[in-house]
């Protein structure tokens, strides 16, 4: 009987990373993991777009989230609010225009949760 479970629990581990799957960026930005979700991250002239992509792959519905990105912009902290729009994405207004891929953090609170925060170096 043990010897029939140490095998069974060998097969659910040795399967395990089976089951993990590799976000993908569905916008053309940038994709790290934050909390229970990826983050993805698109800057294109002073607009940084956030969009949050679920374990399958798919964009999540924003309406209630907020964030802030802060991104390093020619040596300096530029603080960009991102507030919901069109849905399934955050967006904000840059001073002046970003890098394609900025450097610097971007913090996301759900309605009624904890807020996380997602790198990109």
């Amino acid at each position: 009987m043990k010897l029939a479970t140490l095998v069974s629990i060998g097969f659910v581990l040795l399967a395990t990373p089976a089951l993990t799957h590799d976000a993908k960026p569905l916008n053309g930005g940038r994709l790290v993991q934050a909390g229970n979700f990826h983050v993805e991250l698109v800057a294109k002239d002073d607009t940084v777009s956030v969009y949050l992509i679920d374990h399958h792959n798919k964009q999540m519905p924003l309406a209630g989230y907020n964030g802030v990105a802060i991104l390093s912009v020619d040596g300096k902290s530029q603080r960009i609010v991102l507030e919901a729009v069109e849905g399934s994405r955050l967006a904000g207004k840059a001073a002046a225009a970003l890098p394609a891929q900025p450097k610097g953090v971007v913090q996301i609170t759900p309605p009624a949760g904890k807020t996380v925060q997602a790198k990109f170096n």
